[in-house]
C-alpha cells in the first residue's frame, strides 16, 4: 500500500499524474484516496473540551436565570404581570441544560475507554468516514452528545447518537460498505476507527 502525504497528492492531482492506491487502477482518483488517519485521542479531547464549555455556559445562564427570578425587580406589580414567573421557567429549563451537559460529560468520561479503542466495524465509540452525495464526512459514534459539531484538522466531525436512524444505518459496516439511510440516500464507508 501507497502513503501519501496529502500535499503530494494534491500537486500530484494538479500536474495530471496517475497515482494507483488499489487494485482498481483504472478509476479516476477520488478525494477518499487520500484520507488522512485522524487521531481519535485528540477528536475525543475536543468533545471533551466542546462538552465542557456548554456545561459551563449553561450553569452561568442558569445561575443568571435563578439570580433574575428571584431578584426584587422581576417581582409581579399586577396579576397579568408574568416576568417573575417566566424567569423562572427560564432558570428552570436553564438548569435542565445543565444538567444534560453534565450526563452527556460523564457519560463520555465514563465510557472512555471504549469509545478511544480502536474499531474495524462501526459501533459505540466509533470514528467513522463516509462518503455521501460525492463528500467525505466523519461522524463519531457516541452514546449521548449526539449533534455536537468539532472542527478537527480543517474537517467538520459531527457527534451522532447510537440511538439515531444514521447510526443505525451504519452499525456493523466496516469499510468499503454501502449503506442506504432512511431518506433514500447511499453511502459509502470509507474509514472506520
Amino acid at each position: 500500500m501507497l502513503y501519501m502525504i496529502w500535499d503530494e497528492a494534491s500537486l500530484l492531482r494538479r500536474e495530471g499524474a496517475k497515482v494507483c492506491l488499489t487494485e482498481d487502477c483504472n478509476r479516476p482518483l477520488l478525494s477518499h484516496d487520500f484520507l488522512i488517519p485522524m487521531d481519535k485521542q485528540r477528536v475525543f479531547d475536543l468533545l471533551i473540551a466542546e462538552v465542557k464549555r456548554e456545561l459551563e455556559g449553561a450553569r452561568a445562564a442558569s445561575l443568571d436565570a435563578a439570580d433574575y427570578a428571584t431578584n426584587e425587580e422581576s417581582r409581579a406589580d399586577s396579576q397579568w404581570d408574568t416576568q417573575g414567573l417566566e424567569a423562572s421557567y427560564l432558570a428552570a429549563g436553564q438548569a435542565g441544560q445543565a444538567r444534560h451537559w453534565a450526563a452527556v460529560l460523564d457519560d463520555l468520561v465514563g465510557y472512555r475507554s471504549t469509545i478511544l479503542a480502536a474499531y474495524s466495524v462501526v459501533q459505540n465509540g466509533a470514528l467513522v468516514r463516509c462518503e455521501l452525495d460525492g463528500q467525505v464526512e466523519a461522524f463519531f459514534l457516541l452514546p449521548s452528545g449526539g449533534g455536537v459539531e468539532l472542527s478537527v484538522d480543517d474537517t467538520l466531525v459531527t457527534v451522532i447518537s447510537l440511538k439515531s436512524p444514521f447510526a443505525a444505518a451504519l452499525r456493523g459496516r466496516s469499510a468499503g460498505d454501502v449503506f442506504k439511510l432512511p431518506s433514500g440516500l447511499s453511502g459509502t464507508v470509507l474509514s472506520v476507527s
